[in-house]
C-alpha cells in the first residue's frame, strides 16, 4: 500500500515524510481505528483515509517532536473513525488525550507560568464539544487556517469558519479572567 501513496506524490521530501509515517505510525493508526471501529477492513478504510487526506491536502505533517505528530495524527484518524461510523449509522464516542508538548525556556519561572497557562487551557478546549475542539486544536496547535482546517477535517469552508468562530466565543466566555 506504500507504494501507492508514494505513487501518488511529487517531491522526494514528501515521500520521506509519508515512508516515514507510514512505517513509524501504521501500526498505531489501524490500533486506533480498530477499537473505535472493532472492524479490520473498517479500520483500514480509516487508516487509508487519513493517509489519501494527507496527501491530497498537501497537508504538512509536524514531524518534531514526535508527540506533535502523532497529536495530528490522532485528530486525522479521529475524523476518519467518525466519518466511518457516520456512514455506518454508529455512535460511539472517540476520547482524546492530551496533544500538545511544551517548549522549554530558559527561564523556569516563566515556563512554570506558561504551563500552568497552557494547562488551563487544554482543559476548557478538552471539555468543548468535539466540533469545536478539533477545529481550536488544528488552529491552535497546529497553525492551520481555516482552508486548511476544512480539507483536513473534510468540511466546507464557512463550516470550519463558523465552528473556529463559536469555539473561540465558547472558549473566551470560558476563560472570563483568565490570562492565557
Amino acid at each position: 500500500m506504500l507504494q501507492f501513496y508514494l505513487s501518488l506524490i511529487e517531491t522526494e521530501e514528501d515521500k520521506a515524510n509519508i515512508s516515514r509515517i507510514y512505517e513509524q505510525y501504521l501500526d498505531w493508526m489501524f490500533k486506533i481505528a480498530y477499537h473505535y471501529l472493532r472492524d479490520e477492513k473498517d479500520a483500514e478504510d480509516a487508516v487509508s483515509d487519513v493517509f489519501l487526506n494527507i496527501i491530497s491536502t498537501n497537508s504538512s505533517i509536524p514531524m518534531n517532536p514526535e508527540k506533535e505528530t502523532k497529536a495530528y495524527l490522532f485528530i486525522c484518524i479521529r475524523n476518519s473513525v467518525s466519518r466511518v461510523q457516520r456512514l455506518k449509522a454508529k455512535n460511539k464516542a472517540v476520547n482524546f488525550d492530551e496533544l500538545f508538548s511544551l517548549s522549554s525556556n530558559i527561564n523556569v519561572e516563566d515556563d512554570i507560568i506558561q504551563k500552568d497557562s497552557y494547562e488551563t487551557l487544554l482543559q476548557f478546549v478538552n471539555a468543548m464539544p468535539l466540533i469545536y475542539k478539533d477545529v481550536l486544536t488544528l488552529y491552535i496547535a497546529f497553525n492551520r487556517t481555516t482552508v486548511e482546517i476544512a480539507k483536513i477535517l473534510k468540511i466546507p469552508y464557512k463550516t470550519a469558519e463558523t465552528r473556529l468562530r463559536r469555539g473561540k466565543a465558547i472558549l473566551k466566555e470560558r476563560l472570563g479572567d483568565i490570562e492565557i
